[in-house]
């Protein structure tokens, strides 16, 4: 029963062309323009820069910068105050969970847009691409480290 749960999972896998990193990680779409104003105005219509800084270069409540990290914690750490998943019940955890249920998910893009750049989806999609370029091989047919 097991084995063919397997194989349909595969089968209906390939048929969608899904990418399995996808279900680990956040995407998100380069086909999206954004426009720096805006990325800004929903910034600070937001209120991020009260505890964040301008650029997002404050470290708030002994917790790393967010310009400081990628643009999947971004996203998954505002996925996760907005569905209430944090590790204690403290008062700046419970504020940013208020704040992130407020946000759509094209917010939360253009907020990582404005801390990461405009093109922020595109090089990561590209930086993607050339991850899973296969290694160079040597002249035995060995991978190079």
């Amino acid at each position: 029963m097991l084995r063919l749960f397997m194989i349909s999972i595969l089968l209906i896998n390939s048929l969608l062309a899904f990418n399995i990193k996808s279900l680990f990680t956040y995407t998100f779409n380069d086909n999206i323009s954004y426009d720096p104003e805006k990325t800004k105005e929903i910034y600070f219509k937001n209120k991020c820069n009260t505890c964040h800084g301008e650029n997002g270069e404050k470290n708030s409540y002994g917790k790393r910068a967010i310009k400081d990290l990628n643009p999947e914690e971004i996203k998954g750490a505002l996925k996760d105050y907005a569905n209430g998943y944090y590790k204690s019940q403290s008062s700046d955890n419970i504020q940013m969970g208020i704040y992130a249920k407020k946000l759509s998910d094209s917010d939360m893009d253009h907020i990582i847009a404005y801390l990461k750049g405009q093109n922020f989806s595109i090089e990561l999609n590209q930086k993607d691409l050339l991850e899973e370029e296969p290694a160079p091989k040597t002249k035995h047919n060995t991978f190079l480290k």
